[in-house]
């Protein structure tokens, strides 16, 4: 991709594996990213299945096949990704305010009840992990840590 400018989107491509309950349900997702230098993105959405990656991670790519393929990060962000399945379908904006309420942000997946949360620095992770736990507990949801910036 000879000639990308900053402030450029461009899909990032990473390769998954499949687990044997075939969990996540696709081979392979692509991230919208911003060119910040020669083979550098940061990326730009949180990621639905690809862990290890959080919003505004810079990260290496390669072109392959006319696609951006993933290398690695090469500078974290400080975010981390967060991935709930809400039971309840019909109470997937109310979870979604809450996490909001909590200083992140989210994306809701075509997969009903899968939401994908940017936790920035600047969040509570003891709040948000007591939500976390809490919606568990009541089996409301489950959730998956698929980048923590912070242990």
């Amino acid at each position: 991709m000879t000639g990308t400018s900053p402030d450029q989107h461009v899909k990032i491509l990473f390769h998954l594996e499949q687990d044997e309950d075939g969990y996540p349900p696709v081979s392979a997702e692509t991230v919208w990213a911003i060119a910040v230098g020669e083979g550098l993105y940061k990326i730009d959405n949180i990621p639905f299945f690809a862990t290890g990656v959080a919003v505004e991670d810079i990260v290496s790519a390669k072109p392959d096949a006319g696609q951006l393929l993933y290398q690695e990060v090469v500078h974290p962000s400080g975010h981390s990704t967060l991935r709930v399945v809400v039971y309840k379908h019909d109470e997937v904006p109310e979870v979604r305010g809450i996490f909001k309420q909590l200083g992140c942000s989210t994306e809701q997946s075509h997969l009903r009840g899968l939401i994908a949360i940017d936790v920035p620095p600047s969040a509570s992770w003891d709040e948000l992990k007591r939500m976390l736990d809490t919606g568990r507990e009541q089996d409301r949801w489950d959730y998956e840590e698929a980048c923590l910036a912070r242990s």
